[in-house]
């Protein structure tokens, strides 16, 4: 809806730099999060080749004794009821101590649209048959209902935590990355089951960022004072001469992404450079492609995550310039 029809006095011109940049750079990365969910079903689940990387990954996750493998087993065992209802109840916590109520219906939004996607994924869309000698069919299907549940406890928590994001995003990335391998080490699910679960959960973060920035959009567009009115009290979307201020993430936010979004590159990087080097055909049996695989996999896996953070801190409205405090996602 075009706020400038609803309020003459608030000009396109005047709403602040960055206002629709955002909320559309959200939708555009919840939208290829959901092509990319796609795709992998229908390579990794529903073609033979995709299988048979899928099994040589979780070959090598199963057998690998190194130091990665002992702390991703160690984190997926912490995705448990009382964890998981522990980190929701702090991300209410810190919602009423921050005194953000409206921020309950967004993240509530966000946990139990990822985690009902995944269920119905599993249970009613995808089924996984072997296509071909040498697979096996690993106990839970497409995607990894303890990855979604990970990852949207986690996400819930940055967001809500206000600037202590700065901490939490990294700290959580970390986690939710080792959670999704350590079922890989535990033979509980596949490489693409993993990276299903955590591109649900980022799409439907992406979402309520668009929504966010709608409603940021809508509501700094009826705040903008008529052109000539000076410099707005703090909050306002108009400095002195008119001119519209722009949205400007905090610098620690921007050091903090920066640093995540260089990590989730590398690790992108290096995970898809090494899978794609392996020798064709893949040989199910060869240890040593068993083992690298699951090393670049779980680079991958990690430079993901890391990568869907830094957009978050990204995309995210910065709460210093918004016309009502508690009323967005932080």
């Amino acid at each position: 809806m075009n706020d400038s029809l609803e309020n003459p006095a608030a000009p396109r011109s005047l709403r602040p730099r960055g206002a629709t940049a955002r909320p559309l750079l959200s939708l555009l990365a919840a939208a290829a999060c959901a092509v990319l969910l796609m795709l992998l079903a229908r390579t990794a689940v529903g073609m033979a080749s995709g299988q048979r990387l899928d099994q040589l990954i979780l070959s090598g996750a199963q057998d690998y004794e190194g130091t990665l493998a002992q702390y991703a087993a160690t984190a997926v065992g912490t995705v448990s009821f009382p964890v998981m209802a522990g980190l929701l109840a702090a991300a209410v916590v810190l919602v009423l101590l921050r005194r953000r109520l409206a921020l309950l219906l967004p993240l509530g939004l966000l946990v139990v649209g990822a985690n009902l996607t995944t269920q119905i994924l599993k249970h009613l869309v995808v089924s996984r048959e072997a296509l071909g000698p040498g697979i096996d069919i690993t106990p839970n299907s497409f995607p990894s209902g303890h990855t979604t549940l990970a990852a949207a406890a986690t996400i819930a928590v940055v967001l809500a935590s206000g600037r202590g994001r700065v901490v939490l995003a990294p700290l959580g990335a970390v986690w939710t990355a080792a959670a999704g391998i350590g079922t890989l080490v535990l033979g509980w699910h596949r490489p693409s089951d993993v990276i299903g679960a955590i591109v649900i959960v980022a799409a439907w973060t992406f979402l309520v960022l668009f929504l966010d920035g709608l409603h940021t959009r809508h509501r700094l567009g009826r705040a903008t004072p008529p052109p000539g009115h000076g410099r707005r009290r703090r909050g306002g979307a108009e400095s002195s001469g008119g001119r519209p201020r722009r949205l400007r993430m905090s610098p620690a936010d921007a050091v903090v992404a920066v640093l995540l979004g260089l990590a989730g590159v590398a690790g992108l990087a290096y995970g898809g450079f090494q899978l794609s080097s392996l020798q064709l055909p893949l040989d199910l049996e060869d240890v040593a492609q068993q083992q690298g695989s699951f090393v670049a996999m779980a680079a991958l896996i990690g430079g993901g995550t890391t990568a869907w953070m830094a957009l978050v801190l990204v995309l995210r409205t910065p709460i210093s310039h918004r016309s009502r405090s508690g009323d967005r996602v932080p």
